[in-house]
């Protein structure tokens, strides 16, 4: 072989080498992109994961949040690393309470939310699942519940809540939970009594708690019966206290003595009087038989308020042989209780002594249409029918044969025709004698378009019917 054909060989073998180098290198070059492209998939794929993730966790959490709660979480940063700088505020994932961030942020003690180092032993509220990388999962946390429940209890006012979690671990929870809550709540019950949401809490501790725990907090709030029963929530705390003390006799006599000298003062309270209608009700009727006098005394004052009548009610139930002088002073006020849901009643009970009779017929006959259109009013006319004497009863049946100043038809039309009127004519048919309803029979007959105009009436179809059986019956 020449020198040239070696050379010749020699750059062939060359090519040949460096194509084939070529190609591995291509190959290779290929291989390491489709990994890259492989990894930035996945990367890809887990960040959109991660940020779906962290937005759903995010508005599903947002409507449960809640300060102080069982679960101190926050969602975790893409790198696993949080900072959180104020300890106590919290976010839960799965409270029973879904509420709004603005209803359970406690103004006033705001807190901020920072991120915060995750520590060992501490918790991680999301972790991928498995069987659905899609749907977060959330750990149930590992922290101390003593420590959150003073967290809770401390910022439980006018967080309903917090308020609602405290209770119901009152109710369910192991003793040493329940008495923490006891001496947390004691030494401020009463500023808890005044609270919108914390006085459901001092119910709940008088209501399952021991009578130990009911004896204390009836001697805390002792000294403040009378501020407390005039505050709107605080009122329903003496309330429970005094379905508490009902059967103790020694704890009803200091809660009488504290209230006592002051019963004028809750009488004309709106939320006093819930109070003394309370003792009515649930104290022995010889404890609470003061009450009277001041009564008495307020008895105008207390016929204008729906709670003073059902007070003054309750009087003539518990004491009906001492309220003569009670009732005059009503009946001297009988143009406020007619229309009064319970003042009515009051009026009712009056008319059954006959020495009130009299004076209360002469008002109804004199204001019968006005008190036959009213849906309290026509209950107690309705009620008198029975008892009048035979001369009230014809001085009735002249008024109602009579033309009305409102539209110059008949007053018996007009109460026969009314919605709540025609339940009085149809008794005082029903109760009056013939002598007396055949003044009311005569002027139908001698207009019997009124009795078509009863019947095209909603009201007035029954009324119809008696009228005519009681017509056919004449004939």
């Amino acid at each position: 072989m020449t020198d040239d054909d070696f050379e010749t060989e020699q750059n062939l073998l060359g090519t040949i080498l460096s194509t084939t180098d070529e190609v591995e290198h291509q190959d290779q070059k290929k291989q390491n992109a489709s990994v890259d492209y492989n990894q930035t998939q996945t990367q890809t794929k887990f960040q959109f994961q991660y940020q779906f993730q962290t937005t759903d966790s995010f508005s599903k959490s947002f409507e449960q949040i809640s300060l102080g709660s069982d679960q101190l979480c926050s969602p975790i940063s893409p790198d696993g690393k949080l900072q959180y700088k104020n300890q106590g505020a919290c976010t839960s994932f799965s409270s029973d309470n879904q509420t709004s961030l603005e209803n359970s942020m406690i103004f006033g003690n705001a807190r901020g939310f920072d991120y915060f180092q995750k520590q060992p032993e501490q918790f991680s509220p999301i972790f991928y699942s498995q069987t659905n990388p899609i749907r977060p999962s959330y750990q149930k946390p590992s922290q101390n519940l003593e420590i959150q429940l003073d967290i809770d209890i401390e910022n439980m006012c006018g967080n309903q809540v917090l308020s609602r979690k405290v209770q119901k671990i009152f109710e369910t929870g192991t003793p040493n939970q329940k008495q923490q809550i006891f001496w947390k709540v004691q030494a401020n019950c009463q500023e808890f009594s005044k609270d919108v949401f914390g006085n459901y809490l001092i119910q709940k501790i008088l209501e399952k708690g021991s009578q130990v725990y009911q004896i204390l907090i009836f001697k805390q709030l002792l000294p403040y019966v009378l501020e407390l029963s005039k505050n709107n929530f605080g009122c329903r705390v003496i309330q429970k206290l005094i379905e508490i003390i009902s059967k103790n006799d020694q704890l009803i006599n200091l809660f009488i003595e504290e209230i006592k000298q002051n019963v004028q003062s809750l009488l004309i309270d709106q939320n006093g009087k819930y109070v003394i209608l309370k003792c009515l009700e649930s104290l022995q009727i010889d404890e609470v038989k003061f009450i009277l006098k001041p009564t008495e005394e307020l008895c105008n004052h207390m016929c204008d308020s729906q709670y003073g009548c059902k007070i003054i009610q309750k009087l003539i139930e518990n004491y009906p042989t001492q309220v003569d002088n009670l009732i005059q002073i009503c009946i001297s006020n009988q143009d406020l209780l007619y229309k009064s849901q319970s003042g009515n009643y009051i009026i009712q009970y009056a008319i059954k002594q006959p020495k009130n009779l009299e004076v209360i017929a002469n008002y109804i006959v004199n204001h019968l249409e006005y008190l036959c259109f009213n849906k309290y009013a026509s209950n107690t006319v309705e009620a008198i029918l029975e008892y009048l004497t035979p001369k009230l009863k014809n001085d009735l049946i002249q008024i109602l044969i009579k033309l009305s100043d409102q539209n110059r038809m008949f007053i018996f039309i007009n109460i026969a025709t009314n919605p709540f009127g025609n339940y009085v004519i149809k008794r005082l048919l029903y109760t009056f004698e013939l002598e007396h309803t055949q003044q009311l029979l005569n002027l139908i007959k001698q207009n019997l378009n009124l009795l078509q105009y009863i019947r095209q009436s909603e009201f007035g179809q029954r009324i119809y019917t008696i009228l005519t059986t009681q017509l056919n019956d004449q004939n």
